[in-house]
């Protein structure tokens, strides 16, 4: 994939267009313009940091791309020494014997080193493989008596090159006879050449990083190849990006460093400014068993390899991308990969669950401390509520399975009540909302309430603009799955907390029951709190211990800057506060009255004064902590199993 395809093209329409004496400077400017305007959009990627972007093509497509390169570089390299282009259409011609002879010595050359670099791993020896293919190629010339000039009319050696220097520079006075007229029509097909030039550097470059196991800094490759594109356009060079074979094989060798590229580039200023009479002497075997050895390696590592590495259809993907691009093209073998994962992303997804978590009222509860009433209560009418915990991003497949997992829930049980928990969700698409008016509907006509819990406000906007709103009927929203738990608990288990409360003796009672308890109650401190109020601060010394009687509080974590999280809601026969008492640790979270409550307070004197006069009572007190605690851990312990289950 590069500009090389469109470039070309775009420079002979120009060439054509443009007058006799101007097509020279004309299509100068063409070339000119296309690396100046890649470099422009190289630095802009690259400054602003938009490289990333490459790194969520899926792992198979890079690796159907790195095939391809394999593939490139394999009928490349047969292409150089063969002295024509490697098609399928002629492949007749080239197992003809005298083509044969040109490219099939490189080719076993290549395939040799590759065995051997599997077996062999000095540094050395690749530049040491280099040479023996130089000494034994010049050997057998030598002795078949066949001389340089010989070598280079039979099309053997990469020269004859001119003596004098590479860079003409253009003057002015072609400069003033470029024809723009010509130019224009072309700008759209230049731009392409520009846009498949950065998608190029960074498949290259996200490649390198497979090929060599290291991450890379893809916005500063991006600046770099920016200022080279930049440069290269004003000394009328063309459109440039790492190369992804040299750049292996520069490893391959050894050479990582700086060196390596401060060495290629003065043996090009040397070539550009003096001549390449020296480089014409170099056999072409020489380049072509290392493009096959390069080409070799790739196909070996993505098409053998990756068999047992990859899934199957991962691996179907990688063979898709090598296939056309051998039999179209390169940018349509990425192009079809790259569709091909999407599609499969699709549908690995759409079989995959949005639902994290399936509770019922029975396995789930609010974080309200009810009576033992009315947690008898919902331990027996616990399935009519039906609770889904939501994640990741919904779309029209998901969304439908799970209207169809409500609509079976609501069948096989007497479900009144359903929640949906958005905390986890990171979007719907908008084909999605049909299937959440369809729950809506469903709702109506089953006759059961409809949560939605946790909306961020980006779905809060959506379901609106969707026509799910605070106006629909028979839907409902919360601000978190556990103010909805709550409201559904105070429809099931309304007739058992509607009896009113009762004083404290006879709530802790029935926790301890025995004269010790009673006695225990006329030791305390009654006092009332209003709603608002603090029945503790988050930090305070821990100095007392609530009882309630009636009333209801709440403790909660508060966080500067964050949203208040509530950690328990306590109403009549519960204490508060008994952690920070007993531990002698600063209170971890504040109690707040929400309804007129009424309190019965025990302190720390208070307790040694019951220690020291009262056992009984203080063993009734210690009695009591234990067994409320242990209430706590075991609806804490529920949860975690529900939601663990």
């Amino acid at each position: 994939m590069c500009p090389a395809a469109i470039v070309p093209r775009a420079a002979a329409a120009v060439a054509a267009a443009a007058p006799p004496d101007a097509q020279f400077a004309t299509v100068a400017v063409v070339l000119v313009l296309t690396p100046l305007a890649a470099g422009l959009l190289f630095l802009f990627l690259g400054v602003f940091r938009l490289t990333g972007l490459v790194r969520f093509l899926p792992y198979p497509v890079i690796g159907g791309f790195l095939a391809g390169t394999g593939w490139l570089l394999f009928i490349g390299g047969i292409g150089m020494m063969a002295g024509r282009p490697f098609s399928f259409a002629g492949l007749s011609q080239l197992l003809a014997s005298p083509t044969l002879l040109y490219w099939l010595p490189g080719v076993l050359a290549g395939a040799l080193i590759l065995f051997l670099t599997a077996r062999v791993r000095h540094p050395l020896f690749l530049p040491v493989a280099i040479v023996a293919i130089l000494i034994l190629f010049y050997a057998i010339a030598l002795l078949r008596g066949v001389g340089l000039d010989e070598l280079n009319a039979g099309g053997w050696l990469l020269g004859p090159f001119p003596a004098g220097g590479f860079w003409q520079p253009i003057g002015p006075a072609e400069w003033a006879r470029v024809d723009g007229s010509a130019v224009w029509p072309q700008v759209p097909n230049l731009l392409a050449a520009v846009g498949i030039s950065a998608i190029a550097l960074l498949l290259n470059a996200t490649g390198l990083e497979l090929s060599l196991r290291r991450d890379l800094d893809l916005n500063r490759e991006m600046r770099g190849a920016g200022w080279a594109n930049l440069f290269a356009g004003l000394g009328g060079g063309f459109v440039n990006y790492h190369a992804l074979s040299l750049t292996m094989l520069n490893a391959r060798l050894g050479a990582t460093g700086r060196l390596s590229g401060l060495m290629v580039a003065a043996v090009s200023g040397v070539a550009l400014l003096f001549g390449g009479a020296a480089l014409g002497l170099l056999p072409k075997m020489v380049f072509g068993a290392l493009l096959v050895f390069l080409g070799l390696s790739f196909l070996w590592e993505w098409v053998v390899v990756s068999f047992r590495r990859l899934p199957r259809i991962d691996y179907a993907i990688v063979l898709s991308i090598l296939v056309i691009t051998a039999a179209i093209g390169f940018l349509q073998g990425v192009a079809v990969g790259v569709v091909a994962a999407v599609v499969m992303f699709i549908i690995a997804y759409s079989r995959s669950s949005v639902v994290k978590h399936e509770l019922d009222g029975t396995s789930f509860s609010s974080r309200i401390i009810r009576s033992p009433q009315a947690r008898a209560l919902l331990a027996d009418v616990g399935e009519q509520a039906y609770y889904l915990q939501l994640q990741g991003f919904i779309f029209f497949g998901t969304a439908y399975g799970l209207l169809e997992a409500v609509r079976a829930r609501v069948r096989r049980t007497k479900t009144r009540h359903v929640g949906l928990d958005f905390r986890q969700v990171i979007g719907i698409d908008s084909t999605a909302l049909l299937s959440f008016e369809k729950l809506g509907q469903l709702a109506r006509d089953g006759d059961f309430s409809l949560t939605f819990a946790g909306l961020p406000p980006t779905l809060r906007e959506q379901f609106g603009q969707g026509g799910l709103g605070e106006a629909t009927e028979g839907l409902r929203f919360a601000p978190n799955l556990d103010r909805a738990a709550e409201w559904v608990e105070d429809q099931l288990c309304f007739m058992a907390e509607s009896g009113g409360e009762q004083p404290l003796d006879a709530s802790l009672q029935a926790l301890v029951p025995g004269p010790a308890t009673t006695r225990l109650v006329g030791y305390l401190e009654r006092r009332e709190f209003s709603p608002g109020v603090y029945l503790i601060r988050q930090g305070d010394m821990p100095d007392v211990l609530y009882f309630i009687e009636s009333g209801q509080v709440t403790a909660q974590l508060e966080q500067p800057g964050q949203q208040l999280l509530r950690l328990e809601t306590m109403r009549g026969g519960r204490m508060v506060g008994e952690l920070g008492f007993y531990l002698g640790t600063r209170r971890s979270a504040a109690v707040v009255a929400d309804q007129p409550t009424v309190v019965y307070v025990l302190t720390q004197d208070t307790l040694a004064r019951i220690e020291r006069d009262d056992p009984a009572a203080a063993h009734a007190v210690h009695r009591l902590v234990v067994h409320l605690l242990g209430e706590r851990v075991l609806h804490l312990m529920w949860a975690v199993e529900a939601l663990h289950s």
